[in-house]
């Protein structure tokens, strides 16, 4: 990765002052998923999630859907796992090391990190789950962000409220994701 390069210049992305919100979401596809990934569909689950969570602005998020080896490598290189997996966080919190702390610009909101998501592995695995692809790739980004938020899913308890709320979060949605519900 590039860190003098603009997001703007990157393919696929798609930056957003998210007029009338306190969000800037990023969203960006992998050209060889563009087709199949409706990037502004994510970007409304995003600002809805936040809202619903009660996250107030302004913040920075950026959305990634990618393939199966770039998710593997990255689940490598930054968190020590050699496999493959469907979604990654990267929290600001998680790049704090004792008492360093990383100064957003004045003229940039709070980051509040990176979701990045396995087309590939969302593809394979939402067959197994009675959905589509489409709604495996939402599930996974409200998942992801729930995590950038502090939900945990590490014992049977938080695992289950975690997967309650995404689903309800993901039922929200007009965008063709699934039925509406309430919260």
């Amino acid at each position: 990765m590039e860190r003098d390069t603009h997001i703007s210049d990157i393919e696929g992305a798609s930056v957003s002052p998210d007029r009338g919100s306190p969000y800037l979401i990023t969203v960006q596809v992998d050209e060889q998923y563009e087709d199949r990934v409706d990037a502004n569909a994510l970007h409304r689950l995003a600002m809805l999630v936040l809202e619903a969570e009660g996250r107030g602005g302004p913040l920075e998020l950026g959305i990634v859907v990618t393939t199966d080896d770039e998710v593997h490598a990255l689940n490598r290189q930054y968190l020590g796992h050699d496999y493959k997996t469907d979604v990654i966080s990267f929290g600001m919190e998680d790049e704090m090391e004792g008492d360093v702390e990383f100064l957003t610009p004045d003229e940039r909101p709070e980051y509040l990190g990176d979701v990045v998501i396995s087309y590939d592995r969302a593809a394979e695995q939402a067959p197994e789950y009675g959905h589509d692809t489409e709604r495996e790739v939402s599930l996974l980004m409200v998942h992801g962000l729930l995590h950038l938020l502090g939900y945990d899913d590490t014992d049977e308890g938080s695992r289950a409220r975690m997967h309650a709320r995404q689903e309800a979060l993901v039922n929200l949605t007009d965008v063709g994701l699934g039925p509406r519900d309430a919260l």
